[in-house]
């Protein structure tokens, strides 16, 4: 009877979130409020995947819902509206639901909701199902980001803007990888347990795991896992980290006995990885503007047993003279627009505008401008993003060293796989792509104070 509490209509928790989201809130946390009450796995697994899902290819689902019914998107109640795209997401993406169990369980839910709709849903499903191979999408050549958009939902501004900027087949590749589920990548506490040996213990307790693509201390689990209860994980020997995130911090280049600030330092997953490289030895100060931010960060010290990090709430945009040239290091991890991690929060393709790029940028302009003011002479700063949006990478660096001559641009091959070599620009600029290299989309630049 235990279990009983536990399940949950996922179809009908997907659609509550979904109606959230619609409202301005965001799916994951959405999610996480309702995962906290206690939920068959399975029925987890299910309602994040049709949350995400529907997110993720809405404007595909809404084009195909519209040829379908003749009816405009705009004039479905919501309710409605989003009952439909659960449904269409299951027909047209997962191969595992049938799709009369996908019908018979959208009508279900109109039936309770909007009881005057449910024939209206029933027809529109078993017209799609019926109809599925005579869909016409705009055409690939005639209208390529129109196709582009449709097809891979995608705003159409991001479209148009990543086509001008990267061309028309880079953009496809990167649409395509960008809509990809990512595997789930861990970085190995090293402060707790050798890499081999979580390896072991991982794949004896059943798990699928493979070797990082390009840092030994990475695993990827190949199956998603729900690793939030696993002994391990509460003992801190792993901590969940996209192998980008470890190369911004591996960027850095830092020492034992070092003195390091990470300016914006939420949720605190370099900041402990900046730890782990130092062997727990030395000075790492970590700011946010936040409180409860801030206790992320010391929650995550606590369980990875990191005990050299001081967290401060700070705005670093604000110069402190006191710290004028005195850390070694010094990490931005700058705001920004977060294109280079729609794979794992698509939510982003439909928060962003245009407009937002600019006004970030000149954010990241006085960041960078302030906290390079806290590097000692010789010393380096790190200045990282996770988008690919040129405006808020390669423009904020080369404008900042045309205006501060005692910076400069420093080699970045030494602290990097040569794999990933071929790929630096301008000695220490590096762009990932998700279609390029198979992680997210970060940028990194390593900038020397030569003064």
């Amino acid at each position: 009877m235990e279990n009983e509490k536990h399940k949950v209509n996922p179809r009908e928790l997907a659609l509550q979130v979904l109606l959230k989201v619609e409202k301005g809130s965001y799916s994951n946390l959405e999610l996480n409020a309702q995962f906290k009450k206690g939920i068959d796995p399975q029925d987890k697994n299910l309602a994040a995947e049709l949350v995400y899902g529907v997110i993720k290819n809405r404007i595909r689902i809404d084009y195909i819902i519209s040829k379908i019914s003749n009816t405009s998107i705009n004039k479905l109640d919501d309710f409605i509206l989003n009952i439909l795209r659960i449904g269409v997401y299951q027909i047209i993406f997962l191969d595992k639901i049938p799709p009369y169990a996908a019908v018979s369980e959208s009508v279900n839910l109109a039936k309770k909701y909007r009881k005057f709709s449910a024939s209206f849903v029933n027809a529109v499903l078993r017209n799609i199902i019926r109809k599925l191979g005579e869909i016409e999408y705009p055409d690939e050549k005639n209208e390529p980001e129109r196709f582009l958009s449709v097809y891979y939902s995608f705003p159409r501004w991001m479209v148009t803007r990543w086509v001008e900027l990267f061309g028309f087949e880079f953009t496809k590749q990167l649409l395509q990888a960008l809509n990809e589920k990512p595997k789930l990548c861990v970085r190995v506490n090293t402060l707790k347990i050798g890499i081999e040996e979580l390896q072991k213990i991982l794949i004896e307790e059943g798990y699928e795991v493979s070797k990082g693509l390009y840092l030994e201390e990475a695993i990827y689990f190949s199956k998603a896992q729900d690793f939030a209860e696993s002994e391990n994980f509460k003992k801190g020997y792993f901590q969940p980290q996209d192998e980008g995130s470890l190369l911004v911090v591996r960027a850095l280049g830092v020492q034992k006995n070092d003195k390091v600030l990470d300016a914006a330092a939420a949720p605190g997953g370099k900041t402990t990885y900046i730890a782990q490289i130092m062997e727990n030895k030395g000075e790492i100060v970590a700011w946010d503007l936040h409180p409860h931010r801030l206790e992320l960060i010391n929650k995550l010290c606590e369980r990875l047993g990191v005990t050299i990090v001081k967290t401060e709430q700070k705005d670093a945009g604000e110069l402190d003279e006191k710290l004028i040239g005195y850390f070694d290091r010094v990490l931005l991890d700058a705001p920004c627009s977060g294109l280079g991690v729609i794979r794992r929060k698509p939510d982003i393709k439909w928060s962003k505008k245009a407009e937002d790029i600019l006004s970030l940028r000149s954010e990241q302009q006085k960041l960078l401008k302030t906290c390079s003011n806290y590097v000692k002479p010789g010393g380096i700063i790190v200045y990282s993003t996770c988008t690919i949006e040129p405006l808020e990478n390669e423009d904020v660096i080369y404008s900042f060293l045309s205006e501060n001559k005692n910076f400069q641009l420093d080699d970045l091959k030494p602290f990097l796989p040569e794999k990933l070599h071929k790929y630096i620009k301008d000695k220490g600029m590096l762009q990932t792509y998700p279609n390029i290299h198979g992680i997210d989309g970060f940028f990194i630049a390593r900038i020397k104070r030569i003064e």
